[in-house]
């Protein structure tokens, strides 16, 4: 069986959306059955999907990578997260170990056309995605744990709680002013569903384009709190604190009942199911709540950003917004670098086929450059 690109995407996808059901299924419905396998089913999907052009041409290595949920599946078969024991729990293996053979079957035994790509992905790259990730693992396996334990369990024992917790700390308190929005490229669980499934689901958006007004934020300093050497960068836009400030004072009423379901809810199912009618990451872009507010005006100064040397780029346009930035910054328009809606993605640098244009530190010609601007 020849596996082209489209297909080798199609697979992944379907597997995705497939270990989807079953976990709402699971974890939703009054069935209260897991299999652990199926969280390594996602992981496997989801860095396929994430790392599709170095995969297409080696798919004996993505069949390993479907291995191991396989192997996860047979492992844990006997121990699955559930209420009480039931029989579900054995429908529900049968189910997640075929979700997990399919893909690995067809690219074991699948041939294609496609030849290695020759240009091997940034270390840092390959670090983010696994990250990305394995926190989306982790914050299925917290809100699984506690819907399938009960309300009884969960009135006793705040594993989610802990998660929040931790996770608001640093990215809200800490991570901003080093790193900046980190949290929209490295730890957000929306952002393995936008990268990688989100943006290879080609149906039509019921919002195919936002209003001019609207989308010109992401292209002007529409809120722009720096130097005069970023006004052509796109900065925190408006939308993102008019969101903030309505839904902050939702969740903080909310936030004190002792139900699950809603701050689990809000914080991240919302957020995919309204990622579906924009295009992709535009509601990362302009609308995302947990990315504005103090995580967003603390990045505005952080101590570490993507350096953009000017003054060796060739205007290939190999570093397109719409192509290669999720946070549409058209990068030659920068002055020297990246502006604060910057997640640090490092898509840009992945995809500028010139040493030294994009990097971590300024070059001695852009410091010069820099010099007389400011005289």
């Amino acid at each position: 069986m020849t596996i082209p690109r489209e297909r080798f995407i199609t697979i992944n996808k379907y597997a995705v959306l497939a270990a989807i059901v079953l976990y709402c299924i699971g974890v939703f419905t009054p069935v209260k059955v897991l299999q652990p396998g199926i969280l390594f089913v996602f992981g496997a999907g989801f860095f396929c999907l994430l790392h599709q052009r170095y995969f297409m041409g080696r798919l004996k290595l993505a069949a390993h990578v479907w291995l191991i949920p396989l192997f996860i599946t047979c492992l844990t078969s006997a121990i699955p997260l559930e209420r009480e024991p039931h029989g579900n729990s054995i429908l529900f293996f049968v189910l997640t170990f075929t979700n997990s053979f399919i893909p690995f079957f067809a690219f074991m035994f699948g041939t294609t056309d496609e030849k290695p790509s020759t240009k091997q992905r940034l270390t840092i790259v390959s670090v983010r995605s696994v990250i990305l990730v394995l926190m989306y693992m982790l914050w299925l396996s917290v809100t699984s744990f506690v819907y399938i334990r009960g309300v009884d369990y969960y009135t006793t024992n705040r594993p989610d709680l802990l998660f929040w917790g931790i996770f608001h700390v640093l990215t809200a308190a800490i991570f901003p002013f080093i790193i900046g929005r980190v949290l929209c490229s490295w730890l957000c669980p929306n952002a393995v569903m936008q990268d990688a499934l989100y943006k290879n689901m080609n149906f039509k958006r019921p919002i195919q384009k936002l209003p001019q007004a609207i989308d010109e934020q992401s292209h002007t300093c529409a809120m722009s709190i720096s130097g005069v050497f970023d006004k052509t960068s796109p900065y925190l836009p408006f939308t993102l604190l008019l969101t903030w400030f309505i839904v902050f004072n939702i969740e903080t009423i909310w936030d004190l009942t002792r139900e699950p379901w809603w701050p689990v809810f809000f914080y991240m199912f919302a957020l995919m199911v309204c990622s579906l009618l924009l295009p992709w990451r535009k509601l990362c872009t302009h609308f995302c709540w947990l990315a504005s507010g103090a995580r967003a005006i603390g990045g505005q100064g952080s101590l570490w950003r993507i350096r953009f040397n000017k003054s060796k780029c060739r205007n290939c346009k190999m570093c397109q917004a719409e192509e290669a930035c999720p946070f549409y910054i058209d990068i030659r328009n920068q002055d020297n670098e990246m502006p604060a809606s910057c997640c640090l993605c490092f898509s840009c640098m992945e995809a500028c086929p010139v040493e030294g244009v994009i990097s971590f530190r300024r070059a001695r010609e852009e410091k010069e450059r820099i010099k007389l601007l400011r005289r």
